[in-house]
This record gives C-alpha cells, sequence and structure tokens, in this order.
C-alpha cells in the first residue's frame, strides 16, 4: 500500500487527506441521523393531543423530552410558548412564527459539515485527473530524455497517472454516494417537520 501512495505521486497527499476529511464527516452524520431523527413524529403528536385534552401540558413538554428528532425540538418550542406567561395573549400566528424561528435554528444542526463532503466529492476526482497530467507529462519528457527503447521509463508515468485517477474515484464514489443520501435525510427531516407542525398547530387551534 505505501508502494502505491509513494507511486502515485506528490498529489496523492491530496487525495488521502480529502479521504480521511470525507470518512470524518461520513461517519459523524451518520452518528447524528441516527442518534437524532430516529424516532416517529406522528407517534409523539398522538401523545401530545392525548395529553393536551386532558389539560396535562406539563407532562405534554416533558413528553417531547423521549422523542429525539427536529419536529420535537419545535413542537417543544411552540408548547412551552402555549403554556407560558403570554397564553392568554398568545396568538396562533405567533406560535407558527416561534415554529419558523426554532427550525432556523435546526436547520444548520442538520447540514453542519456536508459542504466539506461535497467538497471532497467534487475534488479529489480534478486532482486524480491532475495527477493523470503531470504522469503523463512526466512519462513523455522522461522517454524525449532516455528514448522509448526502456520501456519502464514510459511505465513509471503511466502508473503514476492510473493510480491517482484511480484513488480519486476511490473516494469520490462514497463520497458522492453518501452525500446524496444525508441530503434524502435532511429533505425527509424538513418536511416531516413542516407537517408535524402543521398538524400539531391545528390540534392546538382545535382546544
Amino acid at each position: 500500500m505505501i508502494e502505491v501512495i509513494k507511486a502515485g505521486g506528490p498529489l496523492m497527499a491530496v487525495i488521502i487527506f480529502l479521504s480521511v476529511a470525507g470518512l470524518s464527516v461520513i461517519l459523524e452524520r451518520g452518528y447524528y441521523f441516527f442518534k437524532n431523527e430516529k424516532d416517529n413524529g406522528e407517534l409523539l403528536i398522538n401523545h401530545l393531543e392525548k395529553f393536551i385534552k386532558n389539560n396535562e401540558r406539563e407532562r405534554a413538554i416533558r413528553a417531547c423530552d423521549c422523542f429525539k428528532n427536529t419536529s420535537t425540538k419545535v413542537m417543544k418550542t411552540i408548547l412551552i410558548e402555549y403554556t407560558g406567561e403570554k397564553m392568554n395573549c398568545c396568538t396562533y400566528d405567533y406560535l407558527e412564527e416561534k415554529a419558523r424561528e426554532c427550525a432556523l435554528r435546526e436547520m444548520p444542526k442538520l447540514e453542519k459539515n456536508m459542504w466539506i463532503l461535497a467538497l471532497v466529492a467534487n475534488v479529489t476526482p480534478l486532482a486524480g485527473l491532475l495527477g493523470t497530467v503531470t504522469g503523463m507529462i512526466g512519462a513523455f519528457t522522461a522517454m524525449s530524455k532516455h528514448g522509448a527503447g526502456d520501456p519502464t521509463v514510459l511505465a513509471f508515468g503511466i502508473s503514476q497517472a492510473l493510480i491517482t485517477t484511480a484513488s480519486g474515484l476511490i473516494v469520490a464514489i462514497p463520497a458522492l454516494i453518501f452525500y446524496n443520501f444525508y441530503q434524502k435525510k435532511i429533505e425527509k427531516a424538513m418536511v416531516d417537520m413542516e407537517k408535524n407542525v402543521v398538524e400539531f398547530i391545528n390540534i392546538l387551534r382545535k382546544m
């Protein structure tokens, strides 16, 4: 493995650095989504509706702590505002504004470090392509100096070109797959949050 890295030339250092950065983001985002976006928001709404009908709003707030997803955080914010000192003068427009405010605070948490994964997916193939070009330049330069009689002169440059190209693709393909996978997770979290919040506020309107 070390011999292959050395044969790939100096651009292999860039590709390795990007691979480490990409893998770190993949693991970090995977842990975040597994820990924070696995609960069913509709199940929580059913519990909250029961508590609210029984006039147990404090219990409803505590129930939100047992669920971990973006929808839950927004609904907890709505409950806190709805049961606070402003309860009598709090309008539903105000609750919707607080929900949007909380959603905007949560959005950066969902998108954290995604730009790094996008960077890895886009830059590593270019680094590999650059390694291909420099490898071929080196091969033909060596051939012009030493002639075409010794195939090892040309083979070294071609080997460097192919190694960097393959390495760039090996890093970029998983990064692109996970980037799109996590983007879908983010979109789903935002759609679920919007749907659950609208449903929850409509429940409050009926109380």
